[in-house]
């Protein structure tokens, strides 16, 4: 019984999904490699090159239709590999090139991830996600967004997007605003960027770090990190991708996880990293010298740090306990 905390929709639409929406526009696959326009392999150079492969997902989700039905897909993928909570995260204000509204591309998500829920029986809530590279009204927007759908389908926010592109500190006020609306929220920080961007995410209010690589050059930092109870959303295979780790070797998981800080594994981008948890789970184990223990643990600290409510969570670490038999 697995989790995933830190998954994107648009980096994890399935290769049918991308045929199907792209039939429906017009849009010609035909000679295409999909697997290169939608994958980067283990030789990607950087978070840019990460990036790119964004390109045609953003061409295709930008209606209600296409949202609902990459985002039902999802669900029922996920929990047909055994997960039984996920949180789903998008940027509305990604979707608006054919006249969407933020607020249609988050109703159309929360449509399709709860109808996704009713048919395949797991958990899945939606995060909201600001942007570093967008304008502060669009981002205001997202993040009250967040605050007006809690509780109806949306779980919390985030702020993803190309980390350093704009300094940590322009985005103090924004969060420090949902913190006081009571919107918990997550932050893409110490992924490519440095750990100043950690802390400073854990002081605006932040729960939960998402990659947070950066804080294992820092003892001030991991020790913050350990006190605080912030939770890590580890994604391996793409921060080797992106090159947050240098390698497998060099991957902070197994020492913070020694340190007692919380981490947790998830698969960022399924499609663009070419990973499932199976994926991730064996690398953490196989590489790392980790047990299925540990992963049993992980699994745990990451319902403990889901953003759903507190019945759902603790219902769902009931089954994960029953079933797994080592924490009675």
């Amino acid at each position: 019984m697995e989790t995933d905390l830190h998954l994107h929709l648009d980096g994890s639409l399935s290769m049918d999904v991308v045929r199907t929406l792209a039939e429906r526009i017009g849009y010609d696959l035909e000679g295409k490699d999909l697997k290169k326009l939608l994958c980067v392999g283990d030789d990607c150079a950087s978070l840019a090159e990460y990036l790119s492969c964004f390109d045609l997902p953003g061409i295709l989700l930008q209606t209600e239709d296409a949202l609902e039905l990459a985002s039902c897909d999802l669900v029922k993928r996920l929990a047909a590999q055994g997960l039984v909570y996920a949180e789903i995260r998008f940027a509305p204000q990604l979707h608006r090139q054919k006249g969407l509204t933020q607020e249609q591309a988050v109703e159309a998500v929360v449509r399709g991830v709860q109808a996704g829920s009713r048919e395949s029986g797991m958990y899945a809530g939606v995060l909201l996600c600001a942007m570093v590279n967008g304008s502060d009204g669009d981002n205001e927007e997202t993040l009250e967004l967040s605050r007006a759908y809690l509780g109806k389908g949306v779980v919390g926010a985030d702020i993803a997007g190309p980390e350093g592109l704009v300094p940590m500190k322009h985005f103090e006020g924004m969060f420090r605003r949902i913190y006081q609306a009571d919107v918990p929220f997550t932050i893409h920080a110490g992924e490519c960027g440095d750990y100043e961007n950690v802390a400073l995410a854990v002081s605006y209010g932040a729960r939960r770090i998402g990659h947070g690589c950066a804080a294992i050059r820092s003892e001030a930092c991991m020790d913050l990190l350990k006190r605080e109870n912030i939770t890590l959303e580890m994604c391996i295979v793409s921060n080797l991708q992106t090159k947050a780790a240098e390698s497998i070797e060099a991957h902070p998981l197994k020492e913070f996880y020694a340190r007692g800080i919380r981490v947790t594994y998830n698969t960022d981008d399924m499609m663009v990293s070419d990973t499932d948890l199976e994926r991730e789970a064996a690398l953490i184990t196989g590489r790392m010298g980790l047990t299925q223990k540990d992963l049993i643990r992980m699994n745990e600290m990451a319902v403990e740090a889901g953003f759903a409510g507190a019945e759902v969570r603790e219902g769902i670490l009931r089954r994960m306990r029953e079933q797994s038999g080592i924490w009675k």
